[in-house]
């Protein structure tokens, strides 16, 4: 045998810490600062939050704050929230066929706070007093009682702080901006009886303030002409609903971009 001939070692089996595991699910789950937006308001509105609040610092690249009125958690469910696959919308594989709610998987949560510092405020109407938890990097830093409005808001700051290589794929300010408004805009036009408002950097880009009629929903993100084009259209058989609105020839436009298609609840992009 060549004597300067590379012997292969068989690489070992292990398993993946829990701190490594939710990095590499926030890939998946956590492309940019809108990613964190969007699962954060889609927990909100499974909550029953009828307003939810989005502040932005730099895009989001430095600071995300969601706050809704929603029903809030206790401790126990607040510190359980942040394990992977802990979830209080399933308890087994046949429920995935009557999902309602827009998460289901229990790994948003310790996916946003694997990578970044993340704060949780949030209390239950019942409750006499709120639970604050701080998890940074994945790690749990301390959870306490604390005063607080009832519903929940979770801050993220430094996002990506030890992921660099997402870190350095992230857009300009006015993109990632960009991303989270048009992300809030189609939120309303699927929720519209929610509110929804968003603040950048101090000042408020969008704000919503819900209501029963969604014609209001299309004329804050399309504009009130827009709206007054819009045509509703409904179809209901045992089988499957389908209702929307659909514009007139006059409004037609060459590419889809003022397209919105929603499935049991969801954006669908295509």
């Amino acid at each position: 045998m060549d004597s300067d001939a590379v012997v292969s070692v068989p690489t070992l089996v292990r398993l993946l810490d829990d701190t490594t595991a939710n990095q590499i699910a926030a890939g998946e789950v956590i492309e940019r600062p809108s990613s964190v937006v969007k699962e954060l308001v889609e927990n909100a509105i499974d909550a029953g939050a009828t307003r939810v609040e989005v502040e932005l610092s730099d895009g989001g690249k430095r600071r995300i704050v969601v706050r809704d009125n929603g029903s809030g958690m206790g401790r126990e469910d607040a510190v359980l929230s942040l394990q992977r696959h802990a979830t209080s919308k399933i308890r087994t594989a046949d429920d995935l066929f009557a999902i309602t709610t827009l998460g289901f998987r229990g790994e948003a949560l310790p996916s946003i706070a694997s990578v970044c510092d993340f704060h949780l405020l949030t209390k239950r109407p019942a409750d006499d007093a709120a639970t604050e938890l701080l998890v940074r990097g994945g790690d749990m830093a301390w959870v306490r009682d604390a005063g607080g409005a009832d519903g929940t808001q979770i801050t993220v700051e430094n996002l990506f702080f030890n992921t660099p290589a997402r870190l350095k794929f992230l857009k300009t300010t006015q993109t990632e901006l960009n991303h989270a408004t048009e992300l809030l805009h189609r939120l309303t036009l699927c929720y519209h009886g929610t509110a929804f408002r968003l603040v950048h950097d101090g000042y408020e880009v969008y704000a919503y303030p819900g209501a029963t009629d969604p014609r209001h929903a299309l004329a804050a993100v399309w504009g009130r002409d827009s709206a007054r084009e819009m045509v509703p259209f409904r179809y209901d058989s045992p089988a499957i609903r389908i209702h929307g609105f659909v514009s007139k020839p006059s409004l037609s436009k060459a590419t889809r971009s003022s397209q919105a298609t929603f499935v049991n609840g969801r954006f669908v992009r295509s």
